[in-house]
């Protein structure tokens, strides 16, 4: 797991965590989301990016401490490659890395959490991308979900201010 802090305290703010692997082409592209919207925002607000590449209990416990989180990953849903999707926690799916079967799924997490006493985000997000290609080793984006990438960062750095002001 490789933590970015941007103007961070533990405990307060908001995270975006970035779920994906960067070598496996669309696959990376929550993790480039997450670096950009930091990028348009660490400069305004407190603010930590986090980068997994396994979602379930980790993801949870990546979200300890904060008010606010937003998590972005590739989708695998049949909808057209680039296509971008929110979810919130009551209206979850799992996207492509936030389930393994060596782990439980995010909701599963996420309950359990809250049921131990982890001071888990009163306000969550999930931020799919559609993808088309998983298996091709390389760093670069389909032209769909590279196309997609601008459009998602908007989405996530409204989003976060709306929240951020109404803090």
């Amino acid at each position: 797991m490789k933590d970015l802090t941007v103007d961070s305290i533990t405990g307060v703010g908001t995270v975006i965590i970035g779920l994906g692997n960067p070598q496996l082409s669309d696959d990376g592209v929550g993790l480039a989301v997450a670096v950009a919207v930091a990028g348009c925002l660490r400069h305004r607000m407190e603010l930590t990016v986090t980068e997994l590449n396994a979602g379930g209990i980790r993801l949870m416990e990546a979200m300890a401490g904060f008010r606010r989180a937003v998590v972005v990953d590739a989708m695998l849903s049949g909808a057209a490659p680039g296509t971008i999707l929110r979810f919130d926690p009551g209206n979850f799916v799992t996207t492509k890395n936030t389930f393994s079967s060596h782990d439980t799924d995010f909701t599963t997490a996420f309950n359990l959490g809250k049921m131990v006493g982890v001071p888990l985000p009163e306000q969550v997000s999930f931020w799919g991308i559609e993808g088309r290609e998983f298996k091709l080793f390389g760093e670069g984006f389909t032209d769909e979900v590279a196309a997609a990438v601008t459009g998602a960062v908007k989405l996530i750095v409204a989003e976060v201010m709306a929240w951020e002001g109404a803090a």
